[in-house]
């Protein structure tokens, strides 16, 4: 099965404005078909209901971590904004879109037991 990648990527206003909306005070629970390793260079991401593998860089790594530690999205986009010395808006945007497709693939859930 090939890899898929997730991406941190641009989206159009609207949609970002949408994802940030969407996701903003909602705390996300781990899958437990979630299984993730993060590496130095990224994270990858195996959902073991379906055996999808995806693969994230550095910066997915820092979101996931965050979700890892039950932060709010504001706090890992705050994070994010200044690891990479990115303005705090493109950060929660990315940070939004990034968090709204793990959880389309499987991997978060809103109100389901974290492992």
């Amino acid at each position: 099965m090939p890899i898929k990648f997730l991406f941190l990527r641009r989206k159009t206003d609207a949609r970002a404005r949408r994802d940030a909306a969407c996701t903003k005070d909602v705390r996300f629970s781990i899958s437990p078909e979630a299984r993730a390793s993060v590496q130095p260079d990224g994270v990858v991401f195996l959902h073991l209901g379906s055996g999808s593998v995806f693969r994230s860089n550095r910066i997915g790594a820092g979101i996931w971590q965050g979700l890892l530690e039950r932060e709010r999205m504001d706090a890992i986009a705050a994070n994010i904004s200044r690891e990479y010395e990115v303005p705090r808006e493109q950060a929660e945007r990315d940070v939004a879109g990034f968090i709204a497709e793990l959880e389309t693939e499987g991997f978060l859930a809103r109100g389901m037991e974290s492992r």
